[in-house]
């Protein structure tokens, strides 16, 4: 594969086509009259009179900052201009190449750092590709630990029900009356706990952990009904010393509830 090389040497004519002789080329910052620099070579390390003036055969070393946006001026040796020409940009070399006006297609770069800030309509919706993830416009990306997924205490179901679907640390309640915070976790009581109405709906789940030495009472509340799972017995339930109760509701105030005695 190969490339058409560029002009070695910048060149200048006058209108009749003739080399532009003595002519000169004045450059500014694009849109002013600020003079700007070119350089007599890529290294950049020498900067070009301002203007330039061209030899015998109206050509002159020119090169222009990367990434940078330019006027020039051409002039002819009477300072008669010939022409000018604003906002020229240079995208300059790979390596300090503005990532907005590439576009790279099957290759590889190496040895180039590169900064990306990609918004837009990505999906049909508004939003944001964050670190390879597309975001809408209401969520953000937050970096978690292999510690902070392994002590999550709940899951909500990607459906966006809001519905916890598991969990890897069950958090502890010290609550004797339960109450809405206290779904998904233990309480962990030594007492008479109460499992009061007008507080759970279907599918909300708790367990008791007795932490006394005696057994512990968990009460039926005014509209609630316990059932001891396997039997069609109600009614508050007796926990036995260090025992464990679960306690699931199933609608319509009803709880079954394992782990009694």
């Amino acid at each position: 594969m190969a490339v058409l090389a560029p002009a070695p040497k910048a060149q200048f004519f006058d209108a009749n086509g003739n080399p532009l002789v003595g002519g000169k080329v004045y450059t500014y910052a694009a849109g002013t009259t600020t003079p700007l620099a070119t350089f007599t070579d890529a290294s950049a390390s020498t900067p070009n009179t301002n203007p330039v003036i061209l030899d015998a055969r109206g050509e002159c070393n020119l090169w222009f900052s990367t990434a940078t946006s330019y006027k020039v001026i051409l002039k002819n040796s009477a300072d008669v201009t010939q022409w000018s020409v604003d906002n020229i940009v240079t995208y300059g070399t790979l390596a300090s190449q503005n990532f907005n006006n590439v576009d790279i297609t099957g290759g590889i770069i190496t040895g180039v750092t590169a900064t990306f800030n990609l918004t837009g309509d990505v999906s049909g919706n508004a939003g944001t590709v964050t670190n390879g993830v597309y975001l809408t416009a209401t969520q953000t990306l937050t970096n978690k630990t292999l510690t902070d997924i392994a002590t999550t205490s709940t899951i909500e179901d990607p459906n966006g029900t809001g519905h916890v679907i598991g969990y890897r640390k069950l958090p502890q309640s010290l609550n004797t009356t339960a109450t809405a915070g206290d779904v998904g976790k233990q309480l962990y009581v030594g007492a008479t706990t109460t499992i009061p109405s007008g507080v759970f709906t279907a599918g909300d789940h708790f367990l008791i952990i007795n932490s006394t030495s005696g057994s512990i009472t968990i009460t039926q509340g005014a509209g609630t009904t316990l059932r001891l799972v396997g039997t069609a017995t109600t009614g508050s339930r007796t926990l036995a010393a260090y025992g464990v109760a679960t306690v699931n509701c199933v609608g319509s105030e009803t709880f079954y509830v394992s782990g009694v005695t």
